[in-house]
């Protein structure tokens, strides 16, 4: 039953976009250099080791009628052979979308899917495309997306490691793709990532903003791509809208984080050496402290049902009530530190993800819920909080349902 429910809310996310120490090593919120030299740390540890390494297949394809662009990342005949190249969980070529709007800003979007580590896996394992996830702010003709017409970067999540592997091992079958015996599993999600950037900066060379977004895993993934969307924009200024994915995992509990997760993606030098309070605590919120104290040209919007099911139940396996107090007390510190820059839209609600879909949360077939851009807080939709941040409004405010606090 686990198994079908596990494919089924990977499946249903797809389904409704296309529808429309407590300091410690963390520096305080006073700020950092901005620009790319405050993560500086990060590259020299290997973040951007992939930058220029990987060119799409032969001319891209245009889909004349929905004005998207797809570049493609061939297969080698042997997937271990070295340059070791973007590819999906096993083995399936990787695609880009691009969508050129009639603004000079940019929407960067890094797509969910699940996640896999060395005992559990359920996750996309190949591409997907821009044209069957165009809802919610993604939707060019959604009369109140306030990036309708802002250019777009589309990266599709397959590969199971939140944009962050580098490793090729043998992983347990996903069980969103039905189950079966262990295989060979290519978590390459830098490459992917990194390979995605080089096509942004290629073809949007100069946005005068960057909106950079994901939900469920592409949302813990902005996490990991925040540092390296600076590194090919120094001096723009980015917009972080983390729905879904906002760093919390298990209080306590730095060894999942640490080793089950960061050691066996071949990850942990993405994590600053000179941090290592970021991950102590089993959460990765102090690492966007970090990063928000390095760069002070950006902001956040964290998004998080209180009780996501999704997160808490499935992927995390722990109890609602504990994923809720972490998510309020983690939230709370970051938000005080950076009061201006760190904005939150917590509800209660168990569903997961709001940006893809047009409506209100909806109950699925198989007893979950995904949200909508139509949830409110005190008569604030997500849409209103979403655009107060785009325009840059004092209605962009920290918002928490009064019944949590």
């Amino acid at each position: 039953m686990r198994r079908s429910i596990l494919a089924l809310v990977l499946g249903a996310m797809v389904a409704f976009a296309g529808c429309g120490s407590d300091g410690g090593s963390v520096a305080d919120g006073s700020g950092g250099s901005g620009g790319s030299t405050g993560f500086q740390e990060l590259y020299d540890q290997g973040l951007t080791k992939y930058v220029g390494e990987f060119d799409p297949d032969g001319e891209p394809t245009l889909d004349r009628e929905n004005g998207i662009t797809t570049f493609q990342f061939a297969v080698p005949g042997d997937p271990a052979a070295e340059p070791r190249g973007p590819l999906c969980l096993r083995g399936a070529e990787y695609t880009v979308d691009t969508r050129e709007g009639t603004s000079d800003e940019l929407v960067i979007f890094l797509q969910g899917g699940g996640a896999c580590w060395e005992t559990f896996c359920s996750a996309f394992e190949e591409t997907n495309f821009l044209r069957d996830n165009s809802g919610g702010i993604l939707n060019p003709a959604f009369e109140a997306n306030p990036v309708a017409d802002w250019d777009v970067v589309y990266l599709p999540y397959c590969d199971g490691s939140l944009f962050a592997g580098d490793v090729d091992r043998v992983l347990p079958s996903s069980v969103a793709e039905g189950g079966g015996e262990p295989s060979m599993g290519y978590q390459r999600g830098l490459q992917n990532l990194t390979a995605a950037l080089d096509i942004a900066r290629a073809e949007f060379p100069n946005p005068s903003r960057i909106l950079l977004t994901g939900v469920s895993g592409g949302a813990f993934g902005t996490i990991v791509a925040m540092p390296l969307v600076r590194y090919y924009y120094p001096d723009t200024e980015i917009l972080v809208f983390n729905d879904s994915g906002v760093g919390v995992a298990k209080e306590g509990d730095a060894e999942f984080i640490e080793e089950t997760l960061l050691a066996g993606w071949n990850a942990s030098s993405l994590i600053p050496a000179s941090c290592p309070d970021c991950t102590s605590n089993g959460h990765i919120t102090r690492y966007i402290d970090w990063q928000l104290a390095a760069d002070d040209n950006f902001t956040m919007s964290a998004l998080s049902y209180s009780a996501d099911q999704v997160i808490a139940g499935i992927f995390l396996m722990t109890p609602a009530e504990d994923f809720t107090a972490s998510l309020l007390a983690e939230t709370q510190r970051t938000t005080t530190m950076f009061v201006d820059r760190y904005k939150r839209f917590i509800p209660v609600d168990t569903a997961h993800t709001a940006i893809l879909h047009e409506g209100p949360a909806v109950d699925t077939e198989a007893g979950f819920r995904i949200g909508g851009l139509e949830t409110e807080i005190d008569g604030v939709t997500v849409l209103d909080w979403f655009t107060a941040m785009i325009d840059g409004t004092e209605t962009w405010d920290d918002l928490v349902d009064e019944t949590l606090e």
